[in-house]
């Protein structure tokens, strides 16, 4: 069980990392001018692209070659991707695809982590071992955050560093990235294969010596075959589907790569807004360790009503300050920069309390075992594709309409995942038999 949790969090880590690195880069790449607001957005969104294509195969994928090979394989197309973005500033084609491929490595991961833990732990430990995935993710975001902070030290922030410490500041928010995610590569080759995967299969017999998590699903071996389109299926599924999707567009992902050039244009200059972000994710760090305590305590669908609650107040904070920066005329300074770090520091603290710890948990909980490869891969398609669309068309907007409107909008989908959760199961320590009966009274 260690290894399989070192592993989880490595995997959260390789996610957060992936996601996190592009907000301290991208300010340099706005600095040097080689690319327009369309381009850079669109460069910063193939990350989600790159998700958008993993999530289409990865059920079949992980159905076929299993799901410890999948994340040898994510942590593979990390090492290949990092040297092609580093190395290819210059050219907008294959810094693209370098960004797919670094996109394609989380989007394998955030479907096949969570699904391998399900598989595989039991149900006492089963919120923990997601929380250890997620609070490495939010690790991962801190600590590509602090390298960043680093890089602008020694290299200048992208608001002072000359043509030269700029380039050599986007290939260092990168590079150092390859030794964790090498470490991730080297240790998932030791992973046990999951239980649920290899008597789905008939590959190999199921040990006598199996847990509980497994025992739970041998008699679902001989069911007729199931489909998405079932009626006890569909309504975990739409649920799913939903979470996921106004996971996006609540705009985590999207500002979480903006984050410096968001703090820059709230009033704060230099370094400072590198030091804001680091702020940030740091503090969603420590409050998804919170939250993986009480997880299996107080519940899922109690962490998710705080959680979108808060995290939908803090939005609208934001939205606010900019409104006063935008048509009031309010100056930018150093105070609505602090108000926008702190709006930022109440919105992340309910984020990573809810959504953030659970939106993962519930989703592969809530698929039955069934449908759980093929429905999450869908339910992660729209997911990236959301989070694909608000990413690569983010500059652009806030362009025509500005910063306000763009958290204004992610207010309103906060207050729409708010009342999706309100139709959500409590899944707390149900074994994987009693989760697959929750809508058995909508069973044809």
């Amino acid at each position: 069980m260690k290894l399989i949790i070192t592993i989880a969090g490595l995997g959260g880590f390789l996610y957060g990392v992936d996601f996190g690195v592009i907000a301290a880069a991208e300010p340099y790449m706005k600095a040097m001018g080689v690319y327009t607001d369309g381009q850079i957005s669109h460069i910063v969104g193939a990350v989600l692209l790159g998700g958008l294509v993993s999530s289409i195969t990865a059920g079949w994928l992980s159905n076929f070659f299993g799901r410890k090979k999948m994340i040898v394989a994510s942590a593979a197309m990390f090492l290949i991707a990092i040297p092609v973005v580093s190395l290819s500033l210059g050219s907008y084609l294959a810094l693209y695809a370098g960004r797919v491929l670094q996109g394609m490595s989380a989007g394998y991961m955030a479907v096949v982590m969570p699904m391998y833990l399900t598989e595989t732990l039991p149900p006492a430990i089963r919120g923990r071992g997601t929380g250890v995935f997620q609070f490495c993710l939010g690790l991962g975001l801190v600590v590509a955050a602090g390298a960043g902070c680093l890089v602008a030290t020694w290299y200048g922030a992208s608001d002072t560093a000359d043509a030269a410490g700029r380039v050599a500041a986007w290939g260092a928010n990168f590079w150092w990235t390859m030794l964790p995610v090498a470490v991730l590569f080297l240790g998932s080759l030791k992973l046990p294969e999951s239980p649920v995967w290899l008597s789905r299969g008939s590959r190999l017999a199921v040990r006598d010596s199996c847990d509980d998590t497994t025992h739970d699903l041998r008699t679902t071996n001989h069911e007729p075959r199931t489909t998405l389109l079932q009626r006890r299926y569909v309504v975990p599924f739409l649920l799913a589907c939903l979470v996921l999707t106004f996971n996006k567009t609540t705009g985590m992902s999207s500002f979480t790569s903006y984050l410096v050039t968001i703090l820059h244009s709230a009033g704060f200059e230099g370094i400072f807004a590198n030091w804001g972000q680091l702020a940030v994710k740091l503090t969603n760090m420590l409050v998804t360790l919170a939250a993986a305590a009480l997880v299996d305590r107080k519940g899922r669908t109690w962490l998710l009503k705080v959680g979108t609650g808060g995290m939908t107040i803090g939005l609208a904070a934001i939205g606010g300050v900019f409104l006063a920066i935008e048509r009031f005329g309010v100056h930018a300074n150093n105070f609505t920069g602090l108000l926008t770090l702190f709006s930022f520091f109440f919105m992340q603290v309910f984020y990573a309390l809810g959504p953030g710890l659970c939106v993962w948990l519930v989703l592969s909980e809530l698929m039955p075992h069934r449908i759980r490869a093929n429905g999450m891969a869908i339910a992660l398609f729209m997911n990236q594709l959301v989070a694909w669309g608000l990413a690569s068309w983010f500059r652009p907007w806030v362009a025509a309409w500005g910063w306000s409107s763009m958290f204004f909008f992610f207010a309103v989908n906060g207050v729409l995942y708010f009342i999706t959760v309100l139709f959500i199961p409590e899944t707390k320590g149900k074994s994987l038999d009693e989760l697959e009966t929750l809508f058995e009274k909508t069973k044809n």
